[in-house]
């Protein structure tokens, strides 16, 4: 963003921000400077996303009419700490209401890419249109000259998205890609492909360690529109001396309380980060087994991140000038003069890929965790709602042993899943490719799919989580009560109603800012940085109202979509109880029933108060 303002104190009013607008039938791209009409087009990301998206009619997200955005918060590619996010939103292939229709979602991912594109000068860029053969989109940025292009991909077709973004990088000197794999390019048959955003580890060490914006199929969106990458080739911001404020921000950021749980837990007294959740949610019970039934017996210890510290190699490695070190990559061990070096990579280990992808299906095995993991991302789908799929299909064929789907896979089958999920990628399996809730609509058994609102679920029991269906883009990332009653223990309906409405919309909050959740900076941290990099005064008042008329947007975009109450609702399985979780069981029927009623009331009167309407 930008201003021609010269006074010390400046308003959101006086920034502008610069908009592309890609016709890829056309092949006709525009660029244009708006100016910031409130706090949401100032904060951006899915602030300024809903906005534009109320102007869309969309029936058919894979029309070319249907728009997919990608922006920027008002921290990406700043000194901010974690301000690395890219946004991809868009009315989603895989979020759907009962009656079909196509629901907003958004997807984000850290890396350098954000960053690059930041330093080109764009904040924003709308892709409408299919072009007529595989293109990808080059921004160049050399001195004040800019120039953006469509370019022939004809040459990367079937490529992973590790070979794609590696042909890129190498082709164009000091630039960043994102890039879809062979899951999106086969975007008939594949409703939830991610786009894979380059990081410089990835690009220094020539590993597949690419960041995924993998929510909600918006590698499908790309497909669809015959747009295989987007290249941003840019000299990187020279921002001098850090000011003060941003300074703490960094400081809170890297070492404080909100993002200790997922830093190492050799460095600063972190937690282990999020493959802590494996050891942690197994002992009572808590941790998604065979399609998110639990069974109770020791079998998932073999995944603890314990399990892998002798015969493997673990680094936290981190996104680009980020202290928390998220990133658990895994190595073979080689032996130098009696120390243990880093031989062979094999890949990244998130929570959600690694109890969807293995335990949720059955796998144990270690050497098969870290091939199906790795098999998933090159092939660029989304991990949580392949392996939630995946599992329903297992489940289906154990409860059915008469009358087997999809070659009969079953539970702990790693080379048949494997095989199975290279044949969805190539779109020769659309019943798994369309998603859990598609699937089980078509074999009349939807008690045990694992969505809300044709989501699938991240790997947190839904028993333990009546939050989940207000969730807008994925119930962990964007409706922040998924470890609440581990956490806090609560059952009672005003409690879960507070969490939902005051506490767990919140999350969202960096989904406007463009920082990394992992980062959990309280807003005190982070105020001061407005003032260091824009000169705008900005409240936690300000932001918890943007937050949450973001929110409110979303969610009066569902209904201009036709979602009723009753798309609001949990998996059936939901309400049964497992003798092997050790939580309180406390959500039925009724209590949903009463909990969307209050929920809603609560919603509906801060629509009014905020002078918000559905969108004709």
């Amino acid at each position: 963003m930008w201003t021609e303002a010269t006074q010390e104190t400046k308003q959101i009013t006086d920034y502008r921000y610069h908009q592309v607008t890609v016709d890829l039938t056309a092949s006709v791209i525009r660029r244009a400077d708006l100016a910031c009409q409130d706090m949401e087009d100032f904060l951006g990301g899915i602030g300024r996303s809903f906005k534009l998206l109320e102007g869309y009619e969309v029936t058919d997200v894979f029309s070319p009419t249907s728009p997919l955005v990608m922006n920027l918060g008002v921290f990406s590619g700043t000194e901010v700490m974690t301000g690395l996010r890219i946004f991809f939103s868009a009315y989603s292939p895989l979020k759907t209401a009962n009656n079909g229709q196509p629901l907003t979602m958004w997807s984000t991912a850290s890396g350098k890419f954000a960053t690059k594109l930041a330093a080109a000068g764009i904040d924003e860029v709308v892709f409408t249109g299919r072009a007529t053969q595989p293109v990808y989109l080059l921004v160049r940025k050399d001195g004040e000259d800019l120039s953006l292009t469509l370019e022939d991909a004809t040459a990367l077709q079937g490529q992973s998205t590790h070979d794609k973004i590696m042909a890129l990088a190498d082709q164009y000197a000091d630039a960043h890609v994102a890039a879809i794999g062979p899951a999106g390019e086969h975007w008939q048959h594949n409703a939830y492909a991610a786009i894979a955003c380059s990081t410089v580890n990835q690009l220094q060490s020539r590993d597949c360690k690419p960041r995924f914006a993998g929510r909600g199929g918006m590698g499908s969106m790309m497909g669809s529109k015959n747009l295989l990458a987007i290249v941003v080739q840019a000299p990187d911001l020279k921002t001098g001396r850090v000011p003060p404020g941003v300074l703490a921000a960094n400081k809170e950021i890297s070492r404080g309380d909100g993002s200790r749980n997922y830093r190492d837990a050799r460095k600063s007294n972190g937690g282990g980060g999020t493959w802590r959740n494996v050891a942690g949610l197994h002992p009572v019970g808590g941790l998604p087994e065979m399609n998110f039934w639990p069974q109770g017996n020791d079998a998932p210890s073999s995944l603890y991140r314990q399990s892998f510290e002798e015969p493997y190699v673990i680094k936290d490695e981190s996104c680009f000038k980020c202290g928390i070190s998220c990133h658990k990559n895994i190595y073979d061990v080689e032996m130098d003069n009696g120390k243990r070096k880093t031989g062979k990579y094999y890949a990244k280990f998130d929570y959600e890929p690694l109890d969807l992808l293995t335990i949720n299906l059955g796998i144990y095995d270690q050497q098969q965790a870290l091939e199906i993991v790795d098999l998933v991302d090159q092939l660029g789908f989304d991990s949580i709602s392949l392996g939630a799929t995946l599992g329903y299909v297992m489940d289906y064929n154990r409860q059915h042993r008469e009358q087997l789907i999809l070659n009969g896979l079953s539970f702990g089958n790693f080379e048949a899943t494997c095989e199975l999920i290279r044949q969805t990628a190539a779109g020769q399996c659309p019943d798994v490719g369309q998603g859990v809730k598609r699937l089980a609509e078509s074999l009349g058994e939807p008690a045990y799919a694992m969505h809300c609102k044709g989501v699938e679920l991240p790997a947190y029991l839904p028993e333990t989580n009546p939050g989940y269906p207000f969730a807008l883009a994925g119930g962990h990332m964007s409706m922040r009560t998924f470890l609440l009653l581990v956490f806090e223990g609560e059952t009672g309906m005003d409690y879960w109603v507070d969490a939902i409405v005051n506490r767990g919309i919140y999350y969202t909050r960096d989904d406007l800012l463009g920082l990394c959740k992992f980062a959990g900076a309280p807003d005190s941290a982070i105020l001061p940085s407005f003032k260091d990099l824009y000169g705008v005064d900005i409240t936690a008042e300000d932001m918890m109202h943007a937050t949450q008329r973001t929110y409110l947007r979303g969610l009066l975009l569902e209904r201009k979509q036709g979602a009723t109450l009753d798309d609001y609702e949990l998996p059936a399985r939901a309400y049964e109880r497992n003798p092997n979780v050790e939580l309180p069981h406390f959500i039925t029927p009724e209590f949903m029933t009463e909990l969307r009623e209050r929920v809603f009331q609560a919603f509906d009167e801060q629509i009014d108060s905020y002078g918000l309407a559905t969108p004709v």
